[in-house]
């Protein structure tokens, strides 16, 4: 019998072969994965917009100017934009828009993220 030190050539390349085809299986949902975590960066960011306003409503009695108030005006990850639209004295929009050339500009229906006060829920229903 020989005395085998290491891989042949065949075992390198076969190694090679199954460690490639798992990067090429695993980076799609990974990719994936990050993109629905930036989303929820921006929700959550919403959603605490919406405490704030609504707290603010709740001790003055209407809804606050966007002076009024101090909301966050873009999510932790910088990968979107918030902005609050005060439609009435009973009626709000907070609106998280992707940032111009980072990756969440390439989310397909969920560049734009919206949650309304009358709903209280988050659109596209798609984005959560």
């Amino acid at each position: 019998m020989k005395n085998k030190d290491g891989l042949s050539l065949i075992e390198l390349i076969v190694a090679i072969a199954i460690v490639t085809l798992l990067a090429i299986i695993g980076l799609p949902s990974y990719q994936t994965y990050l993109v629905e975590a930036r989303r929820n960066d921006a929700i959550n960011t919403l959603r605490q917009n919406q405490l704030t306003v609504e707290n603010y409503k709740y001790q003055y009695g209407i809804l606050p100017t966007s002076g009024q108030v101090t909301l966050i005006t873009t999510s932790p990850q910088e990968y979107y934009t918030i902005t609050y639209n005060r439609v009435d004295d009973d009626n709000y929009t907070l609106v998280a828009t992707a940032v111009n050339g980072k990756s969440q500009a390439n989310d397909t229906g969920c560049t734009i993220i919206t949650l309304m006060s009358q709903m209280s829920d988050i659109y596209p229903a798609d984005c959560h």
